[in-house]
Parts: structure tokens; C-alpha cells; sequence
């Protein structure tokens, strides 16, 4: 059902895209652990590498439609950008931040986007999008503040990252778009996740710590969380999300993916333990909706 370029059913794509959201807050919890033992890339490159043989595996069993060269290039490049790159900052937010501020990060993607455009390329900003830009500023603001100081965790820095994975993975969102117009959800998946597990592999190869990064992450402590957090967040999430950019308007899918903080949410306060205020509540909800607005979902 998720393999066809046509949708399977009406809202198939903002249900794919709140799919994909739940999906990517359960692996940011189970990535963690191991972005703060191991490191952000090695981390990454590990989810790469065993997310893209699922796919390539599933594309062979299921079969896919060939893709064009344009195609190819625009899946190849913006998985190397959203998901080599973005990841990695997102997985260093990650290790910082925890998985509830470091997701909320990605809301910022929208606000830079839409200055850039402004600023670069003289488009102008509706009221909604001025009026959007200070809820997601705001509401962001307003979590580190609910949180407060929490051990030796660098907010200021995390948050660079995660500014740095919003930046990444817009522009892969909008590269797989153009990608996108003649490919299913399952093998745009895969060429993404295969073309970021390749450039991670070469930039490894060239540091010459392939095999010592990706060592302590087959211990089977690592493993029990890195496999369900693969299955889960990246190879469920993954092909979740590029349905809804399939399926759905590229602004309700974007906005629908900025979710992922609600999620975290509850993940936190009963899982990780963490203390979850009422500031965290609302600067969620907020900043949330202010990329509702920025998007134009509204």
C-alpha cells in the first residue's frame, strides 16, 4: 500500500506524515544513549547503513518502478543533505539537548527558510508568515527556559546543531519533492537512506574510523536499542514521511512532521524521567503552531 505513487486512501499523506512524527520521537529516545557514548556520526552512519538494506531488502521483495536520472540525482542528493548531514547534527543536538528540545530544534527550519527567501530572493512574507516566525522563536525560547539548567547539557550549542539539522533537512524535504514526482514513497526511501549510508561510509573511509566508530555499537546492550530504533524511526519513519511529501501538500506534510516535540513530550515525563513543566507544554504547542503559520497549513 505505501509503495504506489498514488494515495491509498483520502488524507493518506497527513496520516503518513503524523505516522512518520510518532515514529521519529520513539527513535530519538532509543538513540540517545548511544550518541552520547559512541558519537553523533557514528550513530548515524550505523542507522544508515542498517536502514538502507532494509529498504533496498523490502524495494526487491516489493519491487519498485525504475526512476529517471533527474529523479536519482535529486533523491541522491537529498538524502546525502537531510540525511547524512541533518542527521548527524540532529544526533549531536541530540546528545546535548535530549530528545524532546533537540526535536523541537527542527521547528526552526522554516523561520531561516522563509528569511532566506525574503532577504535573498525578495519573496515576500505574508502576515500568517511575519506572525509565525516570533510563535516558533518564542516558543522554542520558552522550552530551554522550562527546562532549565539540566547537568552539564550546553543548550546554546545543542541548539546550533539542531539549527544546522533544520537548515539540512528543509532542503532535503524539498529536493525529495522534486524528486518525487514519478517514484513511490518505498524506493525514494531507499535511494535517500542509500545514498547517505554511501557518503558516510566514504567520509569514514577517509578518517579512517569506519570499523573503530561502528565497533562499539554491535555490543549487544547498543544493539537491543539500536535495532528497534532503526526499525522504528528510521526505516518505519523514513518511509512514512517521504508518503507524505508524496501524498500530501508540502505545507501540511512539513507541519505535520514539526510534531514530533508533542510526542516527546510524554516520552520524557514517562519514560526518561524528565521533569516536563508547563512551560515545556505550551512553548511546544506553540512553536508548533507557529509553523503551521510560517507553512501556510492554516
Amino acid at each position: 500500500m505505501l509503495q504506489g505513487a498514488v494515495a491509498p486512501f483520502p488524507y493518506a499523506g497527513e496520516v503518513a506524515s503524523l505516522g512518520a512524527a510518532m515514529a521519529w520521537a520513539i527513535g530519538l529516545t532509543l538513540y540517545r544513549a548511544d550518541t552520547r557514548a559512541t558519537g553523533a556520526r557514528q550513530v548515524n552512519q550505523f542507522k544508515n547503513l542498517i536502514g538502507s538494506w532494509l529498504f533496498l531488502l523490502t524495494a526487491l521483495i516489493v519491487g519498485v518502478s525504475p526512476l529517471s536520472i533527474r529523479d536519482q540525482v535529486y533523491l541522491a542528493v537529498s538524502g546525502v543533505l537531510g540525511l547524512a548531514i541533518g542527521d548527524s547534527l540532529l544526533f549531536k543536538a541530540l546528545a546535548l539537548l535530549g530528545p524532546h528540545r533537540a526535536a523541537l530544534s527542527a521547528c526552526l527550519a522554516p523561520v531561516f527558510t522563509g528569511v532566506a527567501g525574503w532577504i535573498f530572493l525578495g519573496e515576500a512574507l505574508s502576515w500568517e508568515q511575519c506572525a509565525g516566525i516570533p510563535l516558533v522563536v518564542g516558543g522554542v525560547a520558552l522550552v530551554l527556559y522550562g527546562y532549565g539548567a539540566e547537568d552539564s547539557v550546553a543548550p546554546l550549542k545543542g541548539m546550533l546543531y539542531g539549527t544546522g539539522f533544520a537548515v539540512c533537512h528543509s532542503a532535503g524535504v524539498l529536493l525529495a519533492k522534486e524528486g518525487m514526482y514519478n517514484a513511490g514513497p518505498l524506493a525514494g526511501s531507499a535511494l535517500r537512506l542509500t545514498a547517505a549510508a554511501v557518503a558516510l561510509v566514504f567520509f569514514s573511509l577517509g578518517r579512517r574510523d569506519l570499523h573503530a566508530g561502528l565497533r562499539p555499537l554491535l555490543r549487544p546492550r547498543s544493539l537491543k536499542r539500536l535495532l528497534p530504533a532503526v526499525l522504528i524511526g528510521t526505516f518505519a519513519g523514513i518511509w512514512l514521511m517521504q508518503a507524505g511529501i508524496k501524498w500530501a501538500p508540502a505545507a501540511v506534510a512539513n507541519t505535520l512532521h514539526s510534531t514530533t516535540p508533542l510526542f516527546t513530550l510524554p516520552i520524557a515525563f514517562l519514560v526518561l524521567r524528565e521533569r516536563v513543566g508547563p512551560a515545556a507544554v505550551v512553548g511546544s504547542l506553540v512553536a508548533v503552531g507557529g509553523v503551521a503559520l510560517l507553512l501556510g497549513a492554516f
